[in-house]
This record gives structure tokens, C-alpha cells and sequence, in this order.
């Protein structure tokens, strides 16, 4: 076993002081039983994260049953986005205080009823105030899963385990998208929340077995101590444009799913189930990358996935008509976004000490502000055809790329004058 320390200093950056109680001095946690826990962690990340993504291929029969627009479609993305990233900032911290295990399998629980609910809405207006709701619960999974990983897993195992939940993550993207679609074939489109629903309960008993009892927390301590850490974790100034790094990819990640459905390129059922699929196959590969990628630091492993994303996206404002060039384009386009997300998520938790849940909270909480922004992005340039589209969120992660460059000079001056 590594010494309790050694792996949350990887960059020179000092790690900031960000305890919620937790005493330094504690004795090392239990390790989980890695088989075992990690693919019950990826199948509620995939479930997680994939709500998001589920109305997607449900756009048509949604505004034909509420008979709107697809601009307030959009909303049932960004709804969600916009409640998932408030619930990292607001239950990671409550993780480190109450408990990983108790605060997940509680979220779960939470998020049955809520999906529940949001299946059965009667009105465009009140899905997407239940929406909110729903990511807001939701946002509770994520971080709690992330920090029970950094502290529970053992250090051997801990690379691979965040490469396969950050890849589980992206792989809703596709994953939710190709189910969604495949439902709403035979059935109404609230089965796929209902059914949602009745895995979220499922999942929340699955993990009662696998995970470890809670340690011992701080709770004796005021509750402004768990939140205590969230500003320190924006003091890790190297830290912050790879946040913002990771925002940016989100968006474009996002918004490209979004405006497939907005800018009709491709219309047939067949051709959209292809492009959802294409990517599966790389995401598939994104873990087995875990070892070989960690020998980049996290800056130049953020960099190498958006210099590969946005490649994918350029070429693609030529070739967006073509659809297997197309799906190949996409692929590659994900294979680079699912580089970036694992080298932010680590980054955070390595620097963010004994309050590792708020400082990947606060990452989490910075991608689903991205993600926020896909879909508005996508409305706002999806009128203008697919190239506009592609050109736009090309930009972006050119954007992307300036900001871990900054980051990295940010760290170089620190290590500079350390």
C-alpha cells in the first residue's frame, strides 16, 4: 500500500488545505473489492449521466405530444445539465461529510421517484422544471462515486477504475442515446423513464452490497466546513483552465448529438443508430489507454484529446454529408473528448487532499456547465446548416486548447518560484 500522500502530489502545485474535518493523521481506509464494485460504479455512471441524453432521440414524439418547438427540446437537455452540475457542487461536499456510500445509495433512491415523476410530466413547461430536479438528485452520484474510488480503491487499481467510470461517463453519450432511440420504437417515449426509474431502485440495492461501510467523518464539525473546500479548490490557479478546458469539451460533445437531431443531416432511423454506435468500439478502448496515457502528465494528455477532437471537427465541416465519414469523424471526435475528462477528474482529486469529493465536484460541476451550453450552442447555429455547426464547436475547442496551455505555463511559474 502507498503511503497515504504519495499519490495526491503528482504536479508541483501544492495541494491546498482544503479539509472538511477529516483528521490528516487517520488511519488508512479499507480497500473495496475491486471486481467487484467496479461494474456496479459503471452501470450507474452510464445510467447517471445518460438521463441527460435519453430525450435526444425523443424529440419528435415529445413535441408532438406537447405540441412545441424543438428551441424548448433543447431545454430538456440544458434543464438537466443546468441541475446536475449544481448537484455536484451541493452533495459532493455532503459525501465527504456524511458518507460516500449512504449519500450515493440515498441519490439513487432520490432519482428513482424524481425519474419517475419526470416520465409521467403532462406539459413541456413542467418536464423541464422536473428536469432540474432530476439532474439536481442525479448530481449526486457522480461525485460521490469518484471519491469513494480515490479513497477505497486500491492505488493499483485506481487509473484504470477512473479511466473505465470517466469512459462510462462519455459512453452515455452513445450508450443512452442508441437505448432511447431503440425504445421509443416499440413503445411511448415515458417508458424510457419509467424503465429508468425501476434501475435507478435496482442499482441503489446493488450497491448497498458491494460498497464498504462509511469511515468515520467529521460531521461534530459545523456544516460551512464541508462546503469550505469548493472556493479553496478555484486557489489551484493551474487547476482552473483545465476546468475550463473541460467545460469547453463538454459543450462540443454535447452539442454535436444535439445538432445531428436539429440540422436533420441525417435522417433515417438506420443512419442515426449508426453515427450513436460508431463511437462505442473506441470507448471500449478508452481504459485499456489508462496505462500507456499516464505516462503524459495531465496537461499534455488534455491536450493531445482536444488537438484530436478538434482535428475530427474540421475535417468534418468538409465531409458531413458523407455518412460513414461521418461516423468514422465522430468516433475519433469522442476518442479525443475521452482523454480530456479523465485527466481533469484526476487532476482535481489528487490536488484536492482529504476533501477529494469537492474538488472533483467542482470539475464535474464545470463539465455540465459545458454541457449546459452544447445544446443552446447547437440551437443558435444548427439553423445555419451541419458545417456551421462543425465550424462553431471546432472553435471551441481551439479555445479548449488555449486554456491547457495556459495552465501549464501557470504551473511552470509555480514551480518557478516554489
Amino acid at each position: 500500500m502507498l503511503p497515504r500522500r504519495s499519490y495526491c502530489r503528482p504536479m508541483a502545485t501544492p495541494t491546498l488545505p482544503l479539509t472538511t474535518g477529516t483528521p490528516a493523521a487517520a488511519p488508512a481506509s479499507p480497500r473495496a473489492h475491486t471486481a467487484r464494485t467496479l461494474p456496479v460504479f459503471v452501470l450507474s455512471a452510464l445510467l447517471a449521466t445518460g438521463q441527460m441524453y435519453v430525450p435526444i432521440p425523443l424529440f419528435t414524439a415529445m413535441k408532438a405530444d406537447w405540441n412545441v418547438g424543438s428551441g424548448v427540446m433543447t431545454w430538456i437537455i440544458s434543464a438537466f445539465a443546468f441541475g446536475y452540475a449544481g448537484g455536484f457542487v451541493l452533495f459532493g461536499p455532503l459525501s465527504d461529510r456524511y458518507g460516500h456510500r449512504k449519500v450515493l445509495m440515498t441519490g439513487m433512491l432520490v432519482a428513482s421517484v424524481v425519474t419517475l415523476l419526470t416520465g409521467l410530466a403532462f406539459s413541456a413547461p413542467v418536464a423541464v422544471g422536473l428536469r432540474v430536479v432530476q439532474g439536481l438528485v442525479v448530481g449526486s452520484i457522480p461525485p460521490a462515486i469518484m471519491a469513494y474510488v480515490a479513497t477505497r480503491i486500491a492505488p493499483a487499481h485506481r487509473a484504470v477504475v477512473t479511466m473505465s467510470i470517466a469512459t462510462s461517463f462519455l459512453a452515455a453519450t452513445v450508450i443512452a442515446q442508441i437505448v432511447s432511440q431503440a425504445v421509443v420504437a416499440s413503445f411511448p417515449w415515458r417508458t424510457v423513464f419509467l424503465a429508468s426509474a425501476v434501475v435507478f431502485a435496482v442499482l441503489a440495492f446493488a450497491l448497498r452490497r458491494v460498497m464498504l461501510d462509511d469511515a468515520p467523518t467529521g460531521r461534530d464539525l459545523p456544516l460551512r466546513h464541508s462546503y469550505a473546500a469548493i472556493p479553496a479548490v478555484f486557489r489551484l490557479l493551474p487547476l482552473v483552465p483545465m476546468l475550463v478546458a473541460g467545460a469547453m469539451s463538454m459543450a462540443v460533445m454535447v452539442g454535436i448529438y444535439t445538432g445531428l437531431e436539429l440540422t436533420g443531416v441525417v435522417t433515417g432511423a438506420g443512419e442515426l443508430l449508426t453515427l450513436r454506435a460508431g463511437a462505442l468500439p473506441v470507448m471500449l478502448v478508452l481504459p485499456l489507454l489508462a496505462v500507456p496515457l499516464a505516462r503524459l502528465s495531465k496537461h499534455n494528455q488534455i491536450a493531445l484529446g482536444v488537438v484530436i477532437a478538434a482535428s475530427a471537427m474540421i475535417v468534418a465541416t468538409f465531409e458531413g454529408s458523407h455518412v460513414a465519414v461521418l461516423t468514422i469523424l465522430l468516433a475519433v471526435m469522442v476518442g479525443g473528448l475521452g482523454v480530456i475528462a479523465p485527466a481533469v477528474l484526476q487532476s482535481a482529486g489528487e490536488l484536492g487532499g482529504e476533501s477529494r469529493a469537492a474538488a472533483m465536484s467542482v470539475a464535474m460541476f464545470s463539465f455540465y456547465v459545458g454541457a449546459t451550453v452544447g445544446p443552446l450552442v447547437a440551437a443558435a447555429a444548427a439553423p445555419h446548416g451541419f458545417s456551421a455547426l462543425a465550424w462553431t464547436l471546432a472553435a471551441l475547442l481551439v479555445g479548449a486548447l488555449a486554456m491547457t496551455v495556459l495552465g501549464l505555463a501557470l504551473q511552470r511559474r509555480e514551480r518557478a518560484t516554489a
